[in-house]
């Protein structure tokens, strides 16, 4: 029982806490095995910590994914350092995972049971893909610069009635950051609407951008460029869905590159 109390102590002061209830957690639900797979995959590989609640918030203790089969839609983690532990997690029918790398807080709750098994010859449990996972994140705050390689731009139509073709520098869920060369003919709060941003493969996505900053930056080759943050206008749920894709994909790549 000493042993017991000790451990959960340990993992009270380290733990995870869920996020409230009634938080209105609806636009930042990840549904598709792809972008499930790709958040329990980069827990797995930067080895985070997952503080693991069941029976309603009555047991927890601290874990850490192990590996993750996007084919056959499953994940293996660490067990308890505590038998009893491990025994009332395989018979509880309600388990939620909590974690919070860099910030972002990600939750979501088993659709089936936990069984265990084995991973790399050691006692692992193993469970099926849930249903839906919540990626809580301030928006502003996670950005992916984008590839120099393959630019994307931005047609940005102006009320002076040009069409500004703007290369990108990032991109998130919340705005995107664009380079100007010359004279910034806007001005800060100002909407510009029906811009049309080419994904490729992902394809075009028309939004409305707000400027939200400018500033000026000297490139390597010594010109200087403006930087202008936006953030986007009323975006809807399916183009806010197709970036979180794009996003992941353009991660995927990223880890492809550092491996090689």
């Amino acid at each position: 029982m000493a042993e017991q109390d000790n451990n959960s102590a340990q993992d009270k002061s380290e733990s995870v806490e869920l996020i409230p209830a009634g938080v209105d957690v609806s636009g930042y639900l990840l549904r598709t095995p792809v972008e499930i797979s790709f958040v329990l995959r980069s827990l797995a590989q930067k080895s985070d910590l997952v503080t693991i609640h069941f029976d309603h918030g009555a047991h927890s203790f601290l874990s850490a994914l192990l590996a993750v089969d996007t084919k056959q839609q499953c994940f293996w983690f660490d067990i308890s350092g505590v038998d009893a532990i491990n025994r009332a997690l395989v018979r509880s029918d309600h388990v939620v995972f909590a974690a919070a790398p860099e910030g972002v807080k990600i939750q979501f709750v088993l659709a089936g049971s936990v069984s265990l098994d084995e991973y790399d010859e050691r006692p692992a449990f193993v469970a099926s893909f849930p249903s839906d996972l919540i990626k809580l994140q301030r928006r502003e705050y996670f950005r992916l610069d984008t590839p120099i390689g393959r630019p994307i731009l931005c047609k940005l139509p102006h009320p002076n009635g040009k069409v500004y073709e703007l290369p990108l520098h990032d991109i998130s869920v919340g705005g995107v950051g664009l380079w100007m060369s010359g004279p910034v003919d806007a001005e800060l709060t100002q909407v510009f609407s029906e811009c049309r941003i080419d994904l490729g493969t992902f394809g075009m996505i028309e939004v409305s951008l707000e400027i939200r900053s400018m500033r000026q930056v000297t490139k390597r080759d010594g010109s200087i460029q403006t930087m202008v943050g936006t953030r986007y206008v009323n975006l809807s749920r399916q183009t806010e869905n197709l970036l979180q894709r794009y996003m992941a994909q353009l991660e995927r790549e990223r880890h492809q590159l550092l491996r090689n």
